[in-house]
């Protein structure tokens, strides 16, 4: 009797999830437009969504995968229920990955697959796109945030005229509120906070890129390049050998640089500061307060400076380098920001700006952009603009460089 009583309720209760319109799940078309576009160690999914539908990726280092033997590959992974568009990271550039797509509703078994897509993730900085012009201004600095909340904002861009936007995305940018609106802004930094520095002393914080504060520099001359050293502290370099510093963002001091001549960038890498300018100018530090000059062998204006560390393909060990640049193609390298040797020049065009993710990305006058794994091997990459290109950027896995007109561009 108890028995039957239990199938009597567990009927009864079937009965009535049905009239409440339970449903059993089911199988679903897998997109016909799945798209797989290569990144920087990642790649961006996307496809058309139909409604209700729940989509699963499944990838692995493969030449080709299928839903059948996708569990069997070494490294395979998935995202289940994902949605358009698909950002997958973590990935190894060079590196063939495979993916494939099913579908269904309810969490219902898989239906048919797409077809397998392999794609190769590269190095960004080779390919480049232009983003929507911001207008007639110059923009002469773009700055990340290297670990940004998802959907959030990790970028600015700023220049002549008070000039600040911020981006989700490095594609679209958005205007800003300026506390210093009518100041030239001329550099932009992130390390735990935006810095923008500027005409006259003009330095702006923020902690989220929208809200911003103007501080009090302690200097009246020109701001041209800050570094961060990922422990709070920023170097603020600029016009007249200027040097501040800051361990907060809002109290700078001033640093005794030994020189007259303009700074014009500066970087930290390996617990070391370079900063560089005018006549070959070179200086570095350890903490950001005492300098010493080092012997850069050449009378170019210095321009930009970045620090890069890589994984040698040849030796497989780890190698760090400075590099700057300079006036007709000057490039400059270092091991350790003390002892520098000059290449041959890789181009007639001033070179503006450097910087580093997976590769050195330089930019400069009429467009030109120029990329090196190495720091010794450069190759001239097609900008699609010949306006002039004052600064470059890096994100997480893109970089985004910006210029005269307003011309912005991105690559991933």
């Amino acid at each position: 009797m108890k028995r039957l009583l239990v199938l009597i309720l567990a009927i009864s209760s079937l009965l009535q999830m049905s009239g409440c319109g339970f449903s059993v799940g089911t199988s679903a078309s897998p997109p016909t437009d799945l798209q797989i576009t290569a990144g920087d160690s990642s790649v961006t999914a996307t496809w058309t969504q139909a409604s209700s539908v729940q989509y699963w990726l499944m990838y692995a280092p493969a030449s080709s995968i299928s839903t059948s033997n996708w569990t069997t590959l070494p490294g395979a992974r998935s995202a289940i229920n994902a949605s358009s568009p698909l950002l997958v990271g973590n990935l190894v550039n060079g590196q063939v990955y495979s993916f494939v797509m099913d579908a269904r509703v309810n969490s219902g078994p898989a239906g048919s697959s797409s077809a397998s897509i392999s794609v190769v993730p590269r190095n960004a900085g080779s390919s480049w796109s232009a983003g929507t012009s911001l207008g007639a201004m110059e923009l002469r600095g773009v700055a990340y945030n290297p670990a940004p909340v998802l959907g959030a904002i990790q970028a600015v861009a700023v220049g002549s005229n008070g000039a600040l936007y911020s981006s989700i995305d490095g594609k679209i940018w958005t205007t800003q509120t300026n506390p210093a609106p009518t100041a030239n802004l001329n550099a932009a930094r992130f390390g735990g906070f935006y810095m923008a520095a500027g005409a006259a002393g003009t330095v702006v914080t923020s902690p989220d890129a929208v809200t911003w504060t103007k501080q009090t520099s302690g200097t009246s001359n020109d701001l041209n390049g800050i570094a961060a050293n990922g422990g709070g502290q920023y170097v603020v370099a600029g016009a007249n050998g200027t040097l501040v510093v800051s361990n907060n963002g809002v109290s700078f001091v001033t640093a005794a640089s030994g020189t007259t001549n303009a700074l014009n960038a500066v970087t930290y890498g390996n617990g070391r500061y370079v900063a560089v300018g005018a006549n070959g100018t070179l200086l570095n530090s350890t903490d950001g307060t005492t300098w010493q000059a080092a012997n850069s062998n050449t009378s170019a204006n210095l321009n930009g400076v970045a620090f890069g560390t890589w994984v040698s393909t040849t030796t497989g060990l780890i190698v760090t380098n400075f590099v700057a640049v300079g006036a007709a193609g000057t490039v400059l390298t270092s091991p350790d920001g003390l002892t520098w040797t000059a290449l041959t020049p890789i181009t007639t065009k001033t070179l503006t700006a450097i910087d580093f993710g997976r590769q050195f990305v330089a930019v400069g006058s009429s467009g030109g952009i120029f990329t090196s794994a190495d720091a010794v091997t450069w190759t001239s990459q097609t900008s699609g603009t010949a306006n002039d290109l004052k600064a470059v950027g890096r994100g997480a896995i893109n970089y985004s460089a910006v210029g005269a007109a307003g011309t912005n561009l991105y690559s991933f």
